[in-house]
């Protein structure tokens, strides 16, 4: 990938720098803040092989690029002034997507410190129980600390991307988190323990170990990013480097000692002891659910909603049994990929299928199967649900745990190490399978079967072996619509004849149909003009609109190559009709180019027409 040209291209049809409020990303894809989305060529960011897909949701518009985003995301803001994940402006979207988008930008910056400690931990665990390393071993405990360390200061990174999210000063909001987990804070609990009393200024204050906690320290950074403002707002700013941050010290932290952290400590607490009742309850149902849903979750952005609690459990309790779920689903998607890439026809798909494939398995990231494959092909998707579900049901009854937060994939296996290792490989085993399996009689339209009309599904290669097609003098109409004679057409190349006799047709639909049977000679690669040369010689030429060259391919989708082997009636592309109008003639001429030897019958002159009537006969002299 040529990142520079991909994140030209984006910007160019995003409606360029000036409509950009910020831009931020994730592991897969592009986020934008836009000041106005019609401005946005979603057609363009679609048909471009480079990106996966592109669309608008929850105030955000997101373009998918896969696992080479950052680079991409990196050329994109190298050479500009665009806000970098800047959120000054008001968020936009109902509370709901407001909510998932504020956890998403909190904790992506953190996931590969979380993943790279994750793995970490899983070997260290591998090679612990394999006797390779002894625990109170110098090595063992300076890996461990560099494994653990990340899970044990959560409240000040946490802090530290809160701030960022909330555009407030990231240092004082790490100051904050710091200040939670203080050693002299811990000694108060002295062996009691959660719940021992304190006070401040005469006011009881409920004690708890704050290490490794979630959500004490986003509240309290998101009261501080409010306080920030006012102070910033009333102080003299000659006096604001030091008044604003001992001011929000004094306030912030005797608040979240007293309020919010003990709050985020129960509510997570509460949260994290529902889910693992459920699974201790009936591990197979609640793996059944999570494992065949989780794909869901990730499609609308809410698995953000679940993954603090993941943290926070291998945090507290050292394991966890939800991202063994998780990995379910993430192998059933990767048994969807697999299906598609041993039955599509299509090179392209068949390429990008084992590209997202190959994600899932070294990096645990499905949103290029999900969204590339799964969702543009839909039956795969549901194939992967079913993977996904009946793994899962397998790994979540025999009671599977976690000991990192990690991204199910094959390099990750080392974080499940342990007495339900086994267990885990099966069900990893049965989703991938499964998925597969499903996917493959569940079937799905492939791409390179477009290029035949509804109910008529042939491949390329079928097309080639087709038996030599009868001679056929009439032509018929490519398109539904309205008939024109060529002397009305506004351009002097078709009106006058230069290029041939024929007839002309204004389209209501953007569907193109082969008006005779034949081969594709000529395949423009803007895709605006089909040639057809039939098996008696006749050369045939349809130009979808005026001048429609300069779209450069543009708002048209060909399902068809040159050189392929076509018959009357058959879908040769589609485009869109109103983009194309908003600056062309969407006036369609279909021409005998070849005029001299024959003769040509016109039989439709004026008034509508629907695709497949004759436009015009053709004899030979």
């Amino acid at each position: 990938m040529d990142y520079k040209s991909v994140a030209k291209y984006v910007l160019d049809n995003i409606g360029g720098e000036s409509n950009i409020q910020s831009v931020t990303h994730c592991a897969t894809r592009l986020r934008f803040r836009l000041k106005d989305e019609s401005k946005v060529d979603e057609n363009a960011l679609n048909n471009s092989d480079d990106i996966i897909q592109a669309f608008s949701k929850g105030g955000q518009y997101q373009v998918i690029i896969g696992t080479e985003v950052p680079k991409v995301y990196n050329e994109l803001v190298s050479d500009s002034k665009i806000d970098e994940g800047g959120e000054e402006h008001k968020e936009t979207g109902n509370l709901v997507s407001r909510f998932f988008n504020t956890i998403s930008g909190i904790f992506t910056p953190l996931l590969p410190a979380l993943a790279g400690a994750g793995i970490l931990r899983g070997l260290l665990l591998l090679m612990s129980q394999l006797g390779w390393m002894d625990e109170k071993s110098g090595t063992y405990v300076i890996l461990s600390a560099a494994s653990m360390s990340v899970f044990y200061f959560l409240p000040i990174m946490l802090a530290f991307t809160s701030a960022l999210r909330f555009k407030v000063n990231p240092y004082i909001a790490a100051v904050i988190g710091a200040s939670l987990i203080h050693p002299d804070l811990i000694e108060l609990l002295g062996n009691s323990g959660n719940g021992t009393m304190t006070s401040f200024l005469g006011i009881p204050v409920i004690l708890m170990n704050y290490s490794s906690t979630v959500i004490p320290a986003i509240l309290a950074i998101w009261v501080y990013s409010y306080l920030e403002r006012i102070l910033e707002k009333y102080i003299w700013k000659s006096v604001q480097i030091i008044f604003v941050p001992l001011i929000s010290l004094v306030i912030i932290v005797p608040i979240t000692v007293m309020v919010f952290g003990p709050f985020g400590v129960y509510v997570g607490e509460g949260i994290a002891n529902a889910i693992n009742w459920l699974s201790e309850t009936n591990g197979w149902i609640t793996g059944l659910l999570v494992g065949g849903i989780w794909n869901v979750f990730v499609v609308f952005g809410l698995q953000w909603a679940v993954n603090p609690i993941m943290i926070s459990n291998i945090s507290t309790l050292g394991f966890d049994k939800i991202v063994p779920l998780t990995a379910a689903a993430n192998f059933g998607m990767a048994g969807a990929a697999f299906a598609v890439l041993l039955k599509t026809k299509n090179k392209r798909m068949k390429s990008f299928s084992l590209s997202a494939l190959l994600s899932i398995f070294f990096a645990g990231i499905t949103e290029p199967a999900i969204y590339g494959v799964g969702m543009k092909l839909k039956r795969p998707f549901v194939g992967a649900l079913i993977g996904g579900a009946l793994g899962g049901a397998y790994i979540g009854g025999t009671g599977v745990k976690s000991f990192a937060f990690v991204f199910g994939g094959l390099t990750t296996l080392p974080a499940f190490v342990g007495s339900t290792f086994v267990h885990y490989v099966i069900g990893l085993a049965i989703c991938f399978v499964a998925g597969t399996i499903a996917t493959y009689i569940l079937g799905f339209e492939d791409p390179v079967s477009n290029n035949q009309q509804e109910g008529n599904v042939l491949t390329t290669e079928e097309n080639l072996q087709k038996e030599p097609l009868q001679e056929d003098n009439e032509v018929v109409s490519p398109l539904a619509g309205e008939v024109r004679q060529l002397k009305d057409v506004n351009d002097g190349v078709f009106s006058e004849g230069i290029l041939g006799e024929g007839i002309a047709i204004i389209p209501r639909e953007g569907k193109l149909y082969a008006p005779a049977s034949g081969e594709l000679s000529t395949l423009f690669p803007t895709k605006h003009a089909y040639g057809i040369t039939t098996s008696n010689g006749t050369e045939l030429l349809v130009h979808v609109g005026i001048n429609t060259v300069e779209l450069d391919g543009e708002y048209f989708e060909a399902f068809v190559e040159q050189g392929d082997k076509v018959e009357k009636g058959q879908l040769l592309a589609e485009f869109d009709i109103e983009k194309i109008s908003e600056n062309y003639k969407v006036t369609t001429p279909i021409l005998l180019t070849n005029p001299e030897g024959y003769d040509i019958e016109i039989i439709k002159t004026s008034g509508d027409v629907n695709s497949g009537d004759i436009l015009f006969k053709i004899e030979k002299k």
